[in-house]
């Protein structure tokens, strides 16, 4: 006789199940979201939190999100989201931090046990006068990026919808349930037979050592106004800063950067029911020896215009319908060199989110760094700021990437004065 099966088990979709294979003690697959909280609620004045206030808090409103609530079964041939109780004192817990960079970059390096359901609050007393510090960590299994803003707007102070993703706008594309096998392999031969990463370059390699996480910012309408003088986007003015600080780092550690670089850069698709996951992933080329960066903004716009519409039509990426073809890709990622970063940009909360009264001051999205990438850079918005955290691995001057990002995005900016 089958064991009783809760109405809330169910299986779990391909793109997650990915995500399970692709993480590892050295590929922690999980998606961060870290800011500052102002005074209120279970934050007292001088910086001090009410834990226990704090866990009824989080934990009452968790209970309204079913994806925060199940385990991940991958006991049995079909592997299975399983109904589960929320521990209070396992999922939220206050931690000592100096900073929240540092805090970022030990947790990006710990996986979240999978005996519970995948994902936790650390809150950081006294993190600055007055203040109080948050991580939220979910794992890439049960939410992308945009899900996971979704999922931070669920447990803030709301009883409606606070935020607009990038989702909001994506319709399923006409025919793309039944695409075609080709264009999906299209899509993975493109990666596979797209231009190399030279093979002595610092940007691929091993992944061990510490990691380190750096924030930067800046105001949203100021950099939108930039891209804008350029003819561009927001999306081509991040990725064009990632190009002008990529070619600064790799002069700095004496290599002589090639013309260009690919980045692979997540696409939001239309989401099934069920499902944590719904991105493609587009291959954009960054040019690295063009200074000027409104010049810069005008070359990457049409190639990245052509890869977001390729990967939107394409869909998922091909070795996520399989574990074992993405067993497959996860030994092939520790080998590649035909992407060298990994950009996202996430589309967050336009208005201020408070939670138990206590004000997000501000928020950074981590990425995490899979396969032999040493790069990670996630720009996310947020209440008017153009926020980024650039992760990396060891073998790159984090310090150097981050100086020359805040350069490059204050040039940008300025390219509307």
């Amino acid at each position: 006789m089958s064991e009783p099966r809760s109405p809330l088990d169910a299986m779990i979709a391909p793109a997650d199940i990915a995500n399970l294979v692709f993480d590892s003690a050295d590929r922690v697959n999980a998606f961060a979201l870290a800011g500052r909280l102002g005074p209120g609620g279970f934050v007292q004045s001088d910086g001090s939190i009410d834990l226990d206030r704090a866990r009824d808090i989080f934990i009452h409103r968790a209970l309204r999100v079913p994806q925060l609530r199940q385990v991940a079964d991958t006991a049995g041939r079909v592997w299975r989201w399983r109904d589960a109780t929320l521990d209070p004192a396992q999922h939220i817990r206050a931690v000592d931090a100096s900073n929240l960079e540092d805090l970022c970059a030990d947790r990006m390096s710990i996986r979240l046990d999978r005996a519970h359901p995948l994902w936790e609050i650390l809150l950081v007393p006294h993190l600055e006068i007055g203040c109080a510090g948050i991580l939220i960590r979910i794992h890439h299994a049960v939410a992308d990026g945009l899900a996971a803003a979704l999922m931070l707007a669920a447990l803030a102070d709301t009883d409606g919808p606070v935020i607009e993703t990038a989702r909001a706008g994506v319709r399923p594309t006409p025919g793309a349930e039944d695409t075609d096998a080709r264009q999906r392999l299209g899509q993975l031969w493109r990666v596979i037979s797209g231009s190399r990463v030279p093979g002595r370059s610092a940007l691929l390699g091993d992944t061990d050592g510490p990691r380190a996480i750096r924030f930067a910012g800046i105001d949203l309408a100021a950099f939108h106004a930039g891209t804008q003088a350029a003819h561009g986007s927001v999306n081509d003015g991040v990725l064009a800063a990632v190009a002008g600080a990529l070619s600064t780092t790799l002069h700095a550690l004496g290599e002589n950067p090639p013309s260009s670089v690919t980045v692979s850069v997540p696409v939001a698709l239309a989401a099934r029911a069920g499902q944590g996951n719904a991105i493609g992933s587009a291959m954009v080329p960054l040019p690295l020896s063009i200074d000027d960066p409104a010049e810069r903004i005008r070359a990457i716009h049409p190639g990245a215009v052509t890869a977001i519409a390729d990967a939107r039509l394409a869909g998922e990426f091909p070795p996520v319908q399989s574990r074992w073809m993405m067993r497959q890709f996860v030994r092939y990622s520790r080998h590649q060199r035909k992407v060298g970063l990994v950009t996202s940009n996430v589309h967050g909360p336009a208005s201020p989110l408070c939670f138990d009264g206590a004000p997000l001051v501000d928020m950074h999205a981590v990425g995490t760094l899979g396969g032999n990438v040493r790069i990670s850079i996630v720009a996310a918005s947020y209440a008017g700021t153009l926020s980024f955290a650039v992760h990396t691995a060891a073998a790159i001057p984090a310090d150097i990437l981050h100086a020359s990002l805040t350069d490059e995005l204050d040039a940008i900016a300025r390219l509307a004065r």
